[in-house]
């Protein structure tokens, strides 16, 4: 059983990397319904909606003007999903996530020379596409 690992990992934006995943969680919950009839005796469930969203630290660099500009449109000026790929194994076919994605909140840290690193929370509208 291998590790998911997010020390490699990295951020792409509409495929082009823009940032260093430092650290990654991802959350998956599926709502459950209950279908207990009438005169049932005991409880049943089914599977409901599901919701995927997660955190990141993310490690990019400041002088780098494209990966600036697209990180301010990410987590500043965004109106609408963004198309934005996890990558948490670079180099192997798994341990990617991918989907139209929505970033709840943001908070950026002390930059470390031309670094900077931003915590991220972050929920995809829609159905994602992953590969664990």
């Amino acid at each position: 059983m291998s590790i998911l690992n997010a020390t490699q990992g990295e951020l792409r934006w509409n495929g082009t990397k823009i940032a260093k995943v430092l650290n990654a969680s991802i959350n998956k919950t599926r709502d459950t319904l209950q279908t207990t009839g009438i005169g049932d005796m005991d409880d049943t469930f089914a599977y409901g909606k599901r919701n995927t969203g997660g955190s990141a630290t993310l490690l990019y660099k400041t002088d780098d003007l494209a990966t600036t500009q697209l990180m301010n449109r990410i987590l500043n000026d965004g109106e609408s999903p963004d198309e934005l790929t996890l990558i948490l194994r670079k180099g192997q076919s798994q341990g990617t996530l991918s989907g139209p994605v929505l970033i709840s909140s943001q908070s950026e840290s002390i930059s470390v020379g031309e670094n900077t690193t931003v915590n991220i929370n972050f929920v995809i509208s829609g159905k994602p596409s992953a590969n664990y």
